[in-house]
């Protein structure tokens, strides 16, 4: 398993070697860099890969940003001509407080995609939290869907529940219009595409690698996850675009 998993690792790392180096390097524009926390400092079961990030690891990961990046938050990433990089949370777990508590100290804006079916459960944010969060001048308030199922594996009439009803549900919670959603899994397929904006959706957030610019389609911006094995090097790496060969 081991030999495995560094046979892996050190196929991934030649590859994104090559890539930045002989190709990416040279072919980058400005373009904004959003980045997907899920969550912070709790174990979950359902955790395999690492997605959750000790605090202080997230504290040092902000500091960085911060002396290092101009953050914005993700829906504006067509109003700037240079380098940007977004903060991005999904699912909406308690324990996301303890990382906003981080982003308000430097006072960085961040978008919180919270899933309906989970708020009020055990682990997961309140209604008052998400009220509460709503009021903060740096905090953007998404959808995550209803039911966090994958969008690509379901029908056409559950695909317009999972992302109308979500929608109206938070406006109808925090009393402001909803502009953003990430996609849960990353899934969606041609029908998504096509009725986000008859739902009213202004933009989506997507789990494709790469930067965004003034051509990207608004209902797949890109995003790069990060996890707790990686560290400062690594995520540089993501930022610059050392791993969008995963998108190529």
């Amino acid at each position: 398993m081991f030999i495995k998993k560094l046979l892996k690792n050190t196929i991934k790392e030649t590859l994104g070697f090559f890539y930045y180096n002989l190709y990416r390097k040279f072919t980058q524009t400005p373009g904004n860099r959003a980045l997907i926390y899920h969550a912070f400092g709790s174990k979950y079961k359902h955790d395999t890969y690492g997605f959750s990030i000790d605090v202080a690891q997230f504290k040092e990961h902000i500091k960085f940003y911060t002396d290092n990046y101009n953050i914005i938050n993700i829906n504006e990433y067509k109003n700037y001509d240079k380098d940007t990089l977004s903060i991005t949370i999904d699912d909406g777990y308690k324990d996301n407080l303890d990382a906003i508590e981080i982003l308000n100290k430097y006072n960085i804006p961040f978008t919180l995609y919270v899933t309906i079916s989970t708020l009020d459960t055990q682990g997961y944010l309140s209604t008052e939290d998400i009220k509460s969060l709503s009021c903060l001048d740096n905090c953007e308030i998404g959808s995550h869907s209803y039911n966090h199922v994958r969008l690509d594996t379901i029908s056409n009439e559950k695909i317009f529940f999972e992302l109308s009803e979500s929608k109206k549900i938070i406006e109808n919670m925090i009393g402001n219009k909803i502009s953003g959603i990430s996609y849960p899994h990353g899934s969606y397929n041609q029908y998504v595409l096509d009725i986000l904006k008859t739902v009213g959706y202004d933009y989506a957030a997507s789990s494709i690698k790469g930067k965004n610019t003034t051509k990207t389609n608004k209902y797949l911006l890109k995003r790069s996850e990060i996890i707790k094995s990686d560290s400062l090097s690594t995520i540089i790496k993501k930022i610059n675009g050392y791993y969008d060969y995963y998108s190529v």
